[in-house]
């Protein structure tokens, strides 16, 4: 069960170890690119309870693992001292794949016991608690895209664009049937699973919850996808655009906000049977600041690839009712279904660091009572009004640097952090020479 421990903590850690057989527990931490590091411990050490050291250059890694230069208050100077890992026992759950193991996401402290300002989980926890003091208590649900390929070739086994069909991509079945099994034993459901637009590509839609729940389960998720696929021999990338000339993978952030003290959607208005004032201020909010935010849905400069013109990934900041090459589309059904689909995010974003830009930009045009343009009514990418969103990492670095919500919704340190990690991953992209140059020049000058 994802949610195993309730009640007395000590007696439901050692039920839940005994009556699982436990024999591992995997402490796992969200770093800055999204992805789960952390330890593994003996159940019997776990069982004990305290905190975890780790070394605080997890938080300072790129993408090809080197250790970035000095930020903040971790350097070379200081030695990259230890933090701590506090389990959240309200994440403990089985890893259904590993016999005897289970994982537990944990909150990361600083040698006094105060939350470390760099850790993800911390700055989502701080964000979805401002909208809940705001008297509303947020709603959201994660969908997102991924490919299954040959770990030989590094291609998709068939070629054949398979959207929407069930006949194309019954052969990744056995895969994706294995994930939704693991996911469905901790207690993550599974709305739908379906063939995406590129041969290979599958999306798959998770079930609505809190924020740092949602985002929680996704990095189980993808956890889980990477680890089925090896067992079946695949292998799974949440690269935003693996190839040239097929479709990129996104991670669409389904939002809503339901009233505290009535538990109804502040987002429907049941007597126009449409968007409430709240919900388009709410809408402003989001677009007003999707430029400067990019970085944070669009981490690498390989992402920018996806977002190009008639891809379905848009390119500026756009909104329209159920219109799919927008930033936010909204999708009016009723008190349960009305919501705002925020579609700017490559399916690599660091969730709890997205959800939690969104969530503060909704907040920040509800606060402002903010008005959204005119929904968009016709073909976006033929030309509009609307603010373009960046076209390069180079470019959304400068918007986030310059961007004074991102350092009220992040931090300074991780909105400095984030930008420092864009622009190392910009420089070691520029740097390299790629085969299309040589196929492109080689011979030809």
């Amino acid at each position: 069960m994802r949610h195993a421990i309730v009640g007395d903590k000590t007696q439901a850690v050692d039920r839940f170890i005994r009556d699982n057989s436990i024999e591992t527990v995997e402490l796992a931490v969200v770093d800055m690119m999204g992805a789960i590091r952390g330890k593994r411990v003996p159940a019997a050490i776990f069982r004990q309870g305290g905190e975890f050291a780790m070394s605080s250059g997890v938080f300072c890694l790129d993408h090809g693992l080197d250790v970035l230069p000095p930020v903040g208050r971790y350097s070379w100077a200081s030695g990259y001292p230890d933090v701590f890992l506090v389990p959240d026992l309200t994440t403990l759950r089985l890893v259904p794949w590993r016999p005897g193991a289970a994982l537990v996401f944990c909150d990361v402290v600083d040698r006094a016991g105060e939350p470390d300002p760099l850790d993800p989980r911390h700055v989502l926890r701080r964000a979805q608690d401002q909208v809940r003091q705001a008297g509303f208590d947020p709603v959201v649900g994660l969908e997102t895209e991924f490919y299954l390929l040959d770990p030989d070739t590094l291609l998709p086994r068939h070629s054949r664009n398979p959207i929407y069909s069930l006949h194309d991509d019954s052969y990744l079945w056995p895969v994706i049937r294995d994930v939704r099994a693991a996911l469905e034993a901790v207690g993550v459901v599974v709305e739908a699973s379906g063939a995406e637009y590129g041969a290979g590509q599958v999306e798959i839609t998770l079930d609505h919850s809190a924020p740092l729940v949602a985002a929680d389960d996704l990095l189980f998720f993808r956890y889980a996808v990477k680890q089925t696929a090896a067992v079946h021999g695949y292998l799974a990338t949440f690269m935003a655009k693996p190839r040239a000339g097929s479709s990129g993978s996104g991670l669409h952030v389904h939002q809503s906000l339901r009233r505290r003290d009535t538990g109804r959607n502040a987002f429907w208005d049941e007597e126009s049977a449409g968007l409430g004032e709240e919900a388009l201020s709410y809408l402003a909010g989001l677009l007003r600041h999707a430029a400067e935010t990019c970085h944070v849905a669009v981490p690498t400069p390989n992402g920018y690839k996806r977002s190009v013109g008639y891809s379905f990934a848009p390119t500026h900041a756009t909104w329209g009712f159920d219109h799919r090459s927008v930033a936010v589309r909204a999708l009016v059904h009723g008190d349960g279904g009305t919501r705002l689909e925020h579609r700017v995010a490559a399916a690599d974003a660091n969730p709890h660091l997205l959800v939690a830009t969104q969530l503060l930009a909704g907040l920040a045009g509800l606060e402002e009572q903010l008005e959204p343009p005119p929904a968009a009514t016709t073909d976006v990418y033929a030309g509009n009004d609307a603010e373009p969103l960046p076209r390069s990492a180079a470019e959304a670095v400068i918007r986030l640097d310059s961007s004074k919500f991102a350092r009220s919704a992040l931090g300074e340190e991780v909105t400095a952090l984030l930008c420092l990690l864009g622009r190392a991953e910009q420089a070691a992209a520029d740097a390299e020479v790629t085969d299309w140059e040589r196929r492109r020049y080689l011979e030809s000058v």
